[in-house]
């Protein structure tokens, strides 16, 4: 058991950048708290993903590791219902009928589960893109969308496959989940940055949530590449072979899945080597390329996938982040990228002017820890 007294549960969707976002937010928490002179908390970080995600959070926040050791615990028991709940390799159609059935079970047994084991420890809870509610402590909401939005906009879209009435029935149930939290902060960009739409004032804008590497030192042994971070785009393996032609490396940090590949860390994306990245349009991908003004080339929409993507792909060809890879030779795609290069660092500009940073983790985590201590006094 951790040795600290008080806690911060965090929550999160599934994928990889999730949990990381997540737990960089609670450190950032963390860290202002002690810098007011409050108690540092223990971070209760499910375990989805087993030894990968050990490992990927150990690559990811070693440091912190070693400077804040057993501050972080690896709840595996919270993972396994989560786990239960999260969107894998199925149709999203699937996904949606089994979260349905199951969403307000696994939420009364993680409820009973943290005060079994925390009791009344747990003093705050941060959330991502939830697909589950805890309800056992004042909970923040930071995310890119909401759910409920996206299922919106999906309904009666011929483009998306998943069925209307599941997405009708979603509806209330995952919008029960984002109406409960204490304030809610949304990122620019984000799913619908691309719509002209006031927000509330319950809704609080941020910058990007992710960590920018302008100074990981790998990057500079780097030959002039391309870097994938995602498999299952058609026709990679063609590229693959005009890359070898053009003399352009290619970089992925899962070689498993890109066996051309020489394996290396994201954090190379911020190389002026690097003449754009791969990768589904996740938000952690897309902020990464566009805050280190790497060019992002996205896969095209399939019809069975979340159809969060589906906004996402939309959404960064409208702001001019990146581009939906349709089949072009690897010459074309290289000329496409580089063009959107001022571009990016244009609208990184107008962000930067807008918020006085583009660390939207410390951003949102200095409101949320004023907001947490001044209802706690």
């Amino acid at each position: 058991m951790s040795r600290y007294k008080n806690f911060i549960a965090t929550n999160f969707a599934y994928g990889t950048g999730p949990y990381l976002r997540t737990t960089e937010l609670a450190i950032a928490v963390n860290d202002f708290l002690e810098k007011q002179g409050h108690e540092r908390l223990g971070i209760i970080v499910p375990l989805v993903y087993g030894a990968k995600q050990e490992k990927i959070m150990r690559e990811e926040v070693g440091d912190f590791y070693k400077s804040h050791p057993k501050e972080i615990i690896l709840d595996r028991k919270l993972g396994s219902y989560l786990k239960s709940i999260f969107y894998g390799k199925e149709r999203y159609e699937d996904y949606l009928a089994r979260w349905l059935n199951q969403v307000e079970e696994v939420s009364k047994s993680i409820n009973i589960y943290l005060k079994k084991k925390y009791g009344k420890h747990i003093l705050l809870e941060l959330h991502r893109s939830p697909r589950v509610l805890y309800n056992v402590a004042p909970a923040y909401f930071v995310s890119f969308a909401y759910i409920s939005e996206i299922y919106e906009n999906a309904l009666g879209n011929k483009e998306i496959a998943t069925d209307n009435g599941l997405l009708k029935r979603a509806l209330p149930k995952i919008s029960a989940i984002e109406t409960s939290y204490q304030t809610h902060f949304l990122t620019e960009p984000g799913t619908f940055s691309y719509q002209e739409k006031k927000r509330g004032e319950e809704v609080v804008p941020i910058p990007p949530t992710i960590l920018s590497y302008t100074n990981t030192h790998d990057r500079e042994y780097l030959y002039r590449g391309i870097f994938v971070t995602v498999t299952g785009i058609p026709g990679l393996e063609r590229l693959y072979e005009e890359a070898k032609k053009l003399g352009i490396k290619v970089y992925s940090n899962d070689t498993k899945a890109v066996p051309f590949a020489e394996k290396s860390s994201p954090h190379v994306i911020s190389s002026p080597q690097i003449l754009l990245q791969f990768a589904r349009s996740g938000w952690s991908s897309v902020w990464l390329s566009m805050l280190s003004g790497t060019p992002l080339v996205v896969p095209e929409w399939d019809r069975d996938d979340d159809p969060e993507i589906y906004f996402n792909n939309i959404c960064i060809e409208k702001l001019g982040l990146g581009i939906v890879y349709r089949g072009e030779s690897l010459a074309e795609i290289l000329k496409k990228a580089e063009q959107l290069r001022p571009g990016i660092e244009k609208y990184n500009q107008k962000l930067l002017k807008k918020f006085g940073t583009l660390d939207g983790t410390r951003y949102a985590a200095e409101k949320i820890t004023e907001d947490f201590v001044n209802k706690g006094e």
